[in-house]
């Protein structure tokens, strides 16, 4: 067994961490070590047991009777296959976060000072004012029909249609007026 022992050092190059980690999980993982040296394989066995995996080990396992998945590729070691993508640094990403945060937070604010209405708010304002908006059209004939039937000319009728389509559409502005609290503009003929 003397011969098979490796030092932490070796091992942790072995298992792919840094020499830190290798005496952390010396620690953690209850791993024997007899004169600063360790049997590999079962302190293998025993971080691997007590050691969740890393977020990239998804990628499968070569198999042992097979070639590995990549090989290097010449006397420089560069793989064939195309580079990851590169990861943003932690300045870019920090940036990044607090941008969003400040958008947030400006939303944020313009929702506290009332310049953002809620969606739902609108959607039944609107759908209501529209329903008026149609009943008052279908039942406009019936309710002018009196009103224009002794007149004799065009004007004289377009008039007051012109008067109860006015009045039909102050009615719609009145109604988002008082349910949101938006003015919708008048145009002056």
């Amino acid at each position: 067994m003397t011969q098979n022992l490796t030092t932490i050092a070796e091992w942790a190059k072995l298992v792919g961490i840094s020499r830190q980690s290798a005496y952390d999980a010396v620690t953690r993982c209850g791993i024997p070590v007899v004169d600063g040296k360790l049997d590999p394989d079962y302190a293998t066995h025993l971080y691997q047991k007590h050691t969740r995996p890393r977020a990239n080990s998804q990628r499968p396992a070569p198999m042992a009777n097979e070639a590995p998945a990549s090989t290097p590729a010449g006397a420089g070691g560069a793989e064939s296959e195309a580079k990851p993508p590169k990861v943003p640094g932690y300045d870019t990403s920090r940036a990044r976060r607090e941008a969003a945060e400040a958008t947030a937070a400006e939303i944020k604010l313009a929702e506290m000072a009332g310049q953002f209405l809620l969606k739902s708010d609108v959607d039944s304002t609107v759908f209501e004012a529209a329903r008026a908006l149609r009943d008052g059209l279908m039942n406009c004939a019936r309710r002018i029909a009196a009103d224009v039937a002794p007149l004799r000319t065009a004007e004289e009728c377009e008039d007051v249609i012109e008067r109860e389509m006015r009045a039909l559409l102050e009615s719609m502005a009145h109604t988002f007026g008082e349910r949101l609290g938006v003015q919708l503009e008048e145009h002056a003929e």
